[in-house]
């Protein structure tokens, strides 16, 4: 018995123990279920792309109309997961708040520009940068200090979207379409931002609002009634279900994992969206994308399990508390 107490340590009882293995034993299944509600997330959202090049009506129009079904498809989310507090989540937008509107509203028109203007692989890999922007911006509006690796790997992936662009003469991609990519991975990076600036504001009745400004900015651009019945289709399930669904996983999920590891997950998309296409509809990744390709998607990776381990040793090296 005293070998028994030795081992497990002074000032630690047996239900001590219990407690501590049961806390553990919690905090692996929220880890799990973390990873779980962010990679279906994933999952509903990287079809996208494959939907969008379905889609045959011109840009704008498909802007609108994807716009619209988005902010109602929103509406639904808070409906669901607020009943009683729909209207308190849109009160939340004001002042700078609204600065997160106008972000995902721009993202949006940049994200559709740019992959019916370049391939789908270059269109989601240059879109994997925004972590690499959202520190930069970071930075600025929140002086946070840039990490030394961060710095490194935005060299290195300014290093592959250069490679990106040099192949971007081909019939599926445009240094055009490239360019506004980048401008997308921008403005979402700068809606990310925004959610930190203001925790407060609801990030899912921000969203719903900007297809709203979208749809308006668009409209003179756009014919509305020109639209086929299937693109109507399509347009339905990205609006209704895919990009909701998918977005709302996506923001659950990292309350339950490190930020790191969301990283990591998150550019399943970036090699899952490319494939769906190419499975469906045979546009292959060009000589250059996958070049580029390999060297922003692996920068991004490497980093982000750098940032993890770094974490990883931060906790425990912390003194513990006896």
């Amino acid at each position: 018995m005293r070998e028994n107490k030795q081992a497990r340590g002074p000032g630690k009882s047996r239900g001590e123990d219990s407690v501590l293995i049961i806390e553990f034993d919690a905090m692996l299944s929220t880890h799990a279920k973390g990873l779980l509600i962010t990679a279906c997330g994933v999952l509903v959202i990287s079809p996208d792309g494959l939907l969008t090049r379905l889609i045959v009506t011109d840009h704008w129009t498909m802007i609108f109309w994807r716009a619209l079904f988005l902010s109602f498809g929103m509406w639904l989310v808070l409906s669901f997961s607020c009943p009683n507090r729909v209207w308190q989540q849109y009160k939340t937008l004001k002042g700078g708040a609204l600065l997160k509107v106008v972000a995902y509203s721009l993202g949006t028109i940049s994200f559709i520009f740019a992959i019916t203007h370049t391939s789908v692989a270059n269109t989601l890999i240059i879109l994997s940068t925004t972590p690499l922007f959202a520190a930069i911006i970071s930075r600025v509006l929140l002086g946070e200090k840039i990490e030394t690796r961060s710095l490194i790997a935005i060299a290195l992936v300014a290093l592959g979207i250069a490679v990106i662009a040099a192949g971007s003469d081909d019939q599926t991609s445009s240094w055009l379409g490239d360019m506004v990519a980048l401008l997308g991975a921008f403005f979402l990076a700068c809606g990310f931002s925004f959610v930190r600036r203001f925790p407060a504001a609801s990030t899912f009745a921000a969203i719903s609002c900007s297809g709203i400004l979208t749809a308006l900015l668009v409209l003179p651009l756009a014919a509305p009634f020109s639209i086929s019945q299937s693109d109507v289709g399509y347009l339905m399930v990205m609006g209704l279900y895919m990009l909701p669904i998918g977005s709302a996983l996506m923001f659950i999920g990292p309350r339950y994992i490190p930020a790191p590891e969301v990283g990591l997950l998150l550019l399943l998309e970036s090699v899952l969206g490319p494939v769906w296409v190419w499975l469906a509809l045979g546009e292959r990744p060009g000589f250059y994308t996958l070049i580029g390709g390999v060297i922003v998607l692996s920068t991004l990776a490497l980093n982000t399990a750098w940032a993890l381990q770094q974490r990883r040793s931060r906790r425990l090296n912390q003194p513990q508390s006896v």
